[in-house]
């Protein structure tokens, strides 16, 4: 089982749920990380929008739990 927590950008992680298998935690992961980058207003590949993203990613996880 995969526990995935996200950030939110209030420097605490948002629980996003728990899935069988790594490829649907995987997908929750990169549906969490597209609403994320949605709220900024940056063009991709900018400073600022590679920031926001090395943010999210370096944050976020996903944790594997026996």
């Amino acid at each position: 089982m995969y526990i995935v927590s996200t950030y939110n950008s209030t420097y605490q992680l948002e629980f996003r749920g728990c899935f069988e298998s790594f490829d649907e935690a995987m997908e929750e992961f990169q549906k969490a990380e597209i609403e994320y980058m949605a709220g900024f207003e940056y063009e991709v590949g900018t400073t600022e929008y590679n920031r926001e993203l090395e943010n999210f990613i370096f944050n976020s996880r996903i944790d594997k739990v026996n």
